[in-house]
């Protein structure tokens, strides 16, 4: 689904228009109706009967709004000539000029606007001719509409979208560009801070973020939310953090040829006004409900799909300066996903979290420091072991979360270390009933009675007994193990709310 119409308000007319009926309570709608039907002769044969041209059915609409909604351009032409009013709207302010653009007939706005329609005039939802010729893409009837005095920065009341911003939506960069030499604001913002090079940036035009930064459009500009704007947006705005980069916006989405253009171009990798950086989010995966390939949902959302794309951005930020070693001080918002605990995560334990082993030696190569912790000092050991991540919500595997941890504890990792709430590595194969790499673990030391502070032992975790999504299963065998181990089956509480004991 496109950014525009992701965004845009339903518009109550059109069922009403389609399924009206030729009743009101007084008046002859014949006319109307002959144009509903398309019955040209009958059109021609009322016009010459002098019947009123100008009669409203019961939802208000005329002939020529009937007209310009079947996209009759020759009907039109007719009712024109005999004195149709083009500035009559139906009772949801719908206009014939707007339903012209709706349905992309340039020659039907050029007929319109000669017999004297109002370039400006909003529909209800706000939405005036040139937003809408601009999201279909009539570049001739854009520039009718400017020629006859259209503002080109009109604004929609919901959002404060542009006409610019619907032609970038909609994949429409020949209109963008006589947007912009007529004038179109390139400053211009979204109630939740977006401008038109985010816009892009989100749709992966590259042709059109080249034309708008030849157009002045600073490639670093951040997303500022308007101050008035409360609570949360709608889902485009609420899958991007205020602060953020075209940069961010085109790795989040997954748009990784506009990602590395406007590295290119001078994208500063280190921006983290949105509490996080393109390395952050390319290092890592950000499983959802509506991203998540364990439930056969993919979606950039859930991090960059493409495997090789993902290497070759993750390559080029680092090749550009990124820090790898910068810490995340916001989660991503809206969608989540991923990671639990984030906070103070850097790039490399991000990776490490999804035991990305190929990005995780990237990261060293360029200096990433394997021992650093998030706010809730867990560590990356922690995190390559599933310690913090939801059961249902990663796809890695027992054998890339083994690869992974051996990797670190070469590095010097401390089985042993606890995070903040008391748990150790042994708890995430607990949860996961991962018999290796339990044993591995506890090996290297380990505590297999380490008790939370919600009172959760591994032992408890594996027994369908612990504090978070997924502690209903029972991983008898890894359960057993524990126990083999020297688990005390005794120490702790079971939790019975899963998350509440948190």
């Amino acid at each position: 689904m496109s950014l525009r119409r992701s965004l845009s308000l339903v518009v109550p007319w059109l069922m009403t228009l389609m399924i009206a009926t030729a009743s009101a309570a007084d008046g002859d709608l014949r006319l109307v109706e002959a144009v509903r039907n398309r019955d040209v002769q009958q059109i021609r044969a009322l016009l010459n009967q002098r019947v009123d041209v100008n009669v409203k059915s019961h939802d208000g609409a005329t002939a020529l709004l009937w007209a310009a909604h079947s996209n009759d351009l020759e009907a039109a032409d007719l009712l024109i000539r005999a004195g149709a009013n083009a500035n009559i709207a139906n009772d949801f302010h719908v206009t014939p000029l707007s339903l012209a653009c709706t349905n992309r007939n340039a020659p039907l706005v050029e007929r319109l606007l000669k017999a004297g329609a109002d370039p400006n005039t909003a529909i209800g939802t706000g939405e005036t001719p040139i937003m809408t010729c601009a999201g279909t893409g009539s570049l001739d009837a854009v520039r009718m509409l400017i020629a006859g005095g259209a503002e080109v920065n009109a604004k929609e009341p919901a959002q404060n979208q542009t006409p610019l911003m619907w032609a970038i939506a909609e994949h429409h960069p020949d209109v963008v560009r006589v947007l912009v030499e007529h004038g179109a604001d390139l400053q211009a913002r979204t109630k939740q801070g977006f401008t038109s090079l985010h816009f892009a940036a989100r749709e992966g035009e590259l042709e059109i973020a080249r034309l708008l930064l030849a157009a002045g459009m600073d490639v670093n500009m951040r997303s500022q939310p308007d101050s008035t704007v409360k609570g949360r947006g709608p889902t485009y705005t609420a899958t991007i953090s205020a602060g953020s980069t075209p940069l961010l916006v085109a790795t989040v989405r997954g748009q990784v040829a506009l990602a590395l253009f406007l590295l290119e171009h001078g994208a500063d990798p280190n921006v983290e006004d949105a509490g996080f950086t393109a390395l952050h989010w390319a290092a890592g995966t950000w499983e959802n409900d509506l991203a998540n390939p364990v439930f056969g949902f993919t979606d950039p959302t859930g991090g960059i799909p493409e495997r090789q794309a993902k290497l070759q951005l993750v390559k080029s930020l680092l090749a550009r300066g990124a820090n790898p070693n910068e810490r995340m001080t916001k989660p991503p918002p809206g969608f989540g996903g991923g990671y639990t605990e984030p906070i103070g995560a850097t790039p490399f334990f991000l990776a490490a979290s999804v035991a990305d082993v190929e990005v995780m030696r990237l990261l060293l190569t360029a200096g990433a420091n394997p021992a650093i912790t998030t706010r809730s000092n867990t560590t990356a050991l922690m995190a390559a072991a599933s310690v913090n991540r939801k059961l249902s919500e990663s796809a890695v595997t027992e054998e890339q979360s083994l690869e992974a941890v051996k990797l670190l504890l070469e590095l010097g990792a401390d089985a042993k270390a606890t995070s903040a709430n008391g748990e150790n590595a042994l708890f995430g194969p607990a949860y996961r009933g991962w018999n290796t790499l339990t044993q591995l673990l506890v090996e290297k030391g380990a505590d297999v009675n380490a008790v939370s502070k919600a009172g959760i032992t591994p032992w408890l975790a594996a027994s369908g007994l612990g504090d978070r999504f997924g502690g209903v299963l029972f991983n008898t065998e890894t359960a057993a193990l524990l126990v083999k181990l020297g688990a005390d089956t005794t120490l702790g509480k079971p939790c019975q709310a899963q998350v509440k004991c948190r």
